[in-house]
Parts: structure tokens; C-alpha cells; sequence
């Protein structure tokens, strides 16, 4: 999976790429966001995560609303391409930074755990056995207590077999992070990526304990 979504960005058969905001994050966030509870300001003194950043679309937008905010992802070519889509974009936040590195083993900046994460398109890239259960236990390391991370379910296919995409469900994510994570939000998105069928994806939000 890691050679394959570098090669990915390498030869730019990317997909999962859509260039820009997430809609149903972007509607969460800027319209939906009181309904999960949580001020987005006590979450301003730490800093967030996304990670399999790619193009780093998603990142900028939580920086944007005032989090300083980190960028991974696996692939040095997709770094790359997102430094220089932040650099093109016109005020453009500059509390982000992206890195070259591996989820599951980098260090945490200056020891800190973080305050938020945001997830899409990396749970569904990996293959359910092993990866998912240690997704959920790096998410529980590198997230501080009250802290919380979100979560955009897709694709939620039922037992369609194969991937990646592989098919994920609520109950997938609920399995790996209920030690650790208490959910507090769970809605259908009335935004959506374009040609995307109403019901394949979800939205989840999970704080940690």
C-alpha cells in the first residue's frame, strides 16, 4: 500500500484528489459545527493533524479557522505538490506546515499530542487486517485527552470486497477507537462531493478519553 500511493502521486493517477475542501467537512465546520459541542477555540492551543494530507486541501481549511496545523503524508511527491498549491493559493494561512512522513511512526512535534485530526481517504487505503487496529491505536497515541478527531466515513459500500478504496462502516471505525474515544457526533452530510450517491458517506466526530 505505501509503494503503491507514492508511485500514485508520482505518475498522477490520484483519484481520490478532488483539488479542493472536502464539502462535507466544509459544512460541518462552517455550518454544522455547533451540533458536535465542542468550542473550535478550546482546541486553538494545541495543533492539528491530517494526515495522507495529499494536496493539503483539507489542512489549509483547519488552519484557515485559526489551528495551527500539520500536513503528512507518506509521499514526498505529494508534500511537494501541496507546498506548492498552498504557495498558489491567494491568503493562503501560514500556520501550516507539511511533512514527509509515516503516520504510524513519526514523532510527535516537540512531544505534544495533538488537539484535533482529521481523517478521509487514509482508514479506507489500508487493508482492514492489521492496519485498522493500529490506525485506531496511533490515533489514541497522538491525540491529547479532550481532544478530538474527525472522522469522514467513506466509502461506505457494505461488504463489498477488495480495495483500496476498501469498504468501511461506522461500526469499522467504532471498533478500533471505543478504548480510547467517546463518539459525539454521527450525521449524514447534506454536502457532497460531486457524483457522490447520498448515503456513501458519513460523518463522525470522536473525542478523546
Amino acid at each position: 500500500m505505501d509503494a503503491a500511493r507514492i508511485k500514485a502521486w508520482q505518475v498522477k493517477a490520484t483519484p481520490w484528489d478532488a483539488g479542493d475542501v472536502q464539502p462535507a467537512f466544509r459544512e460541518l465546520l462552517d455550518e454544522r459545527w455547533d451540533e458536535v459541542g465542542v468550542s473550535l477555540d478550546a482546541l486553538k492551543d494545541g495543533k492539528a493533524l491530517v494526515a495522507g494530507c495529499g494536496r493539503g486541501c483539507d489542512a489549509a481549511f483547519i488552519a484557515a479557522h485559526g489551528i495551527d496545523t500539520l500536513g503528512i503524508d507518506l509521499s514526498p511527491t505529494a508534500i511537494d505538490v501541496a507546498k506548492k498549491h498552498l504557495a498558489s493559493q491567494p491568503g493562503a494561512p501560514s500556520n501550516i506546515a507539511f511533512q514527509q512522513a509515516d503516520f504510524f511512526a513519526f514523532p510527535l512535534p516537540n512531544d505534544e499530542r495533538f488537539s484535533l485530526a482529521f481523517d478521509y481517504t487514509f482508514f479506507c487505503a489500508l487493508p482492514p487486517e492489521p492496519f485498522r487496529k493500529q490506525w485506531g491505536a496511533r490515533y489514541a497515541e497522538v491525540i491529547r485527552p479532550g481532544g478530538l478527531l474527525i472522522c469522514l466515513a467513506y466509502p461506505l459500500d457494505g461488504n463489498r470486497e477488495g480495495g483500496p478504496p476498501y469498504s468501511v462502516s461506522e461500526e469499522a471505525y467504532d471498533a478500533v477507537l471505543s478504548d480510547h474515544f467517546e463518539k459525539i457526533y454521527s450525521k449524514h452530510p447534506s454536502q457532497m462531493a460531486e457524483d457522490r450517491p447520498v448515503g456513501r458517506d458519513k460523518m463522525l466526530v470522536y473525542r478523546r478519553q
